[in-house]
């Protein structure tokens, strides 16, 4: 969760309000609030409420929690002649800039500018690798004609930010910290994106800025660009920044920038709302509480939408572009509780007080667990949401099978995870100053099965414990050993052994087992081509347990034993 610090002063500027007043409504919009050593206000934020990372944005939000600005918040928008051009760029192809005038930096507004843009790109940004963000000095731009191009890191010569010399591009990656942490992100072939106004250099995308565009002090207009992987998340965090930076602006006017690219023609940040619906009956549903129409309208106002009645029970809301959290009805009802109050809604004690228990397949994957510490493994959790080509290439999971994402953040989680492998895999890549590495998780998974119909996707849930052995001396028979003390100590028999040819296992050195009470575990080496794609140089040994069949038919879990259905 993204930490932000601010001192008390700026608080109650911002939020014009004590100092005491502020933390208390602060902490009406979920952001945990406490002050430091030094005397610091430190906000504690969701990550998800991006818009909310700036005090300019809080304060938007507080305002109408207060019902001093209700609905949604005015921007000028205005033309600009500012055009990027964009050549190809493969690494970093999407890039988007603003303006916005009047924004007058001080010292003060300028560290938490720059505290803004690092906890944007650290948080949805993934550390810069999926957007970055670059802040200039409007004035001191050399020209409103801008060029974003791939460039050999030996041509370009600029004076980085902060740096008192020219230097080339090479050495930037090389010698400065930035550079470093950065340089590797989106380079290839020595090659690396480059944004241009006229012939000077003025950012290098996503490493460092020029210094002849540097915000310092004094600063009154601002230009930003915002480059990433994917054209989504680089339109939602434009919409954010140039939506709080107008939140400091004087006239709050925002300019589009052009952007002429090989994969479209856009002009942004336009920040105009979407529209959805909201049933006000599924408010009453989900909280609990009796409100009318013009209740709901009023709360959705408060929190800066824009309502308004369309019929019986039915609401149009207007969103507002910077609020990319809003994916669905709950999370508007989730704001009408906020300007509620949490506090204001009372709990209900239930008519009939039931004991919970856990189902008897939980208690065999808690002995699983206990299982798998004994011998040594330790518990790992990966996202579900994973790369379509990890999936294919990684564990050899046919094209048909996969479950596909519509709409993806990013390439790196456009597929939910038919397989754990992949994400084992990647994991021991990134820990192999461990060794010997023993790790597993246990989890679901999705495999599709057959064709979209009425009724929707065919969708097959497998239930997997993935276990992974990585070490200078390992093989198919330090993997079978596990599996075969795995089976008997979960009092199970084993029904059939078979060979199995898995693209990312060794042939000859792999199988599979089915059990009586319906496990169904691979196993063998990793494919030796396999470890050296993933610069792995170590032998790995892999086994992935199917416990979907048990899961179905187990009733009870007695002592270590399985009880399946009669």
């Amino acid at each position: 969760m993204p930490v932000l610090r601010f001192k008390p002063g700026r608080v109650e500027e911002v939020l014009q309000l004590s100092l005491k007043e502020a933390l208390e409504v602060m902490e009406r919009v979920k952001i945990e609030v406490e002050i430091d050593e030094e005397g610091y206000v430190v906000a504690e934020l969701e990550v998800d409420r991006p818009d909310m990372y700036s005090l300019e944005g809080i304060a938007r939000q507080v305002n109408g929690i207060l019902e001093r600005e209700t609905g949604l918040p005015r921007y000028s928008i205005v033309d600009t002649d500012y055009v990027i051009e964009v050549r190809e760029v493969p690494t970093r192809p999407y890039i988007v800039g603003l303006v916005v005038w009047d924004v007058n930096i001080d010292e003060d507004y300028l560290v938490e500018l720059i505290q803004f843009q690092e906890k944007l790109t650290t948080s949805h940004g993934l550390g810069r690798r999926r957007i970055a963000i670059g802040i200039h000095d409007l004035d001191k731009m050399p020209s409103s004609r801008l060029v974003y191009s791939f460039e050999d890191i030996d041509s370009v010569m600029f004076k980085p930010l902060h740096v008192e010399k020219v230097m080339k591009l090479r050495d930037v990656l090389r010698e400065l910290e930035q550079g470093r942490r950065y340089g590797n992100i989106s380079l290839s072939d020595r090659k690396h994106p480059v944004l241009y106004s006229d012939d000077e250099v003025i950012s290098v995308p996503p490493v460092i800025n020029a210094d002849i565009t540097r915000v310092e002090p004094g600063t009154r207009h601002v230009f930003v660009d915002i480059t990433g992987t994917d054209l989504k998340p680089v339109l939602d965090a434009a919409s954010v920044f140039a939506a709080n930076l107008a939140e400091r602006s004087r006239t709050r006017r925002i300019g589009l920038v052009t952007v002429k690219a090989p994969w479209g023609v856009l002009k942004e940040p336009r920040l105009e709302p979407r529209e959805t619906e909201l049933d006000t009956r599924s408010v009453e549903r989900i909280l609990g509480l009796h409100l009318s129409s013009n209740d709901v309208v009023r709360h959705l106002q408060r929190m800066r939408f824009g309502a308004e009645h369309i019929g019986q029970d039915k609401l149009r809301v207007m969103i507002p572009r910077y609020r990319v959290d809003i994916l669905h009805e709950v999370d508007l009802v989730e704001d009408i509780a906020l300007s509620i109050g949490l506090e204001n809604i009372a709990p209900i004690k239930p008519s009939t007080m039931l004991r919970g228990h856990l189902l008897a397949i939980r208690y065999w994957e808690r002995e699983l667990r206990a299982i798998l510490a004994g011998f040594g493994f330790i518990e790992v959790k990966t996202y579900t949401l994973t790369s379509c080509d990890d999936q294919r290439e990684l564990s050899g999971i046919d094209e048909d099978k996969l479950i596909v994402i519509e709409n993806p953040v990013s390439s790196d989680t456009n597929c939910f995870r038919t397989s754990i492998v992949p994400a084992l895999l990647r994991l021991a890549s990134r820990n192999q100053h461990v060794i010997p590495l023993r790790i597993f998780e246990i989890g679901e998974a999705l495999e599709k099965q057959g064709s979209y119909s009425q009724s929707g996707l065919p969708v097959r849930t497998r239930r997997l414990a993935t276990l992974l052995m990585m070490s200078d001396k390992i093989g198919y028979e330090d993997i079978q050993s596990i599996v075969y003390s795995l089976i008997e100590l979960l009092s199970d028999e084993i029904s059939d052994i078979s060979r199995v040819e898995k693209p990312f296992l060794i042939k000859g050195r792999s199988a599979i087992i089915r059990t009586k009470n319906g496990l169904r575990i691979v196993l063998g080496e990793v494919s030796p081509a396999l470890l050296e794609r993933l610069e792995i140089k170590y032998p790995v040994a892999i086994a992935e347990i199917e416990y979907s069949d048990l899961y179905e038919k187990l009733v009870q879990y007695r002592g270590g034993a399985a009880v399946p259905r009669s």
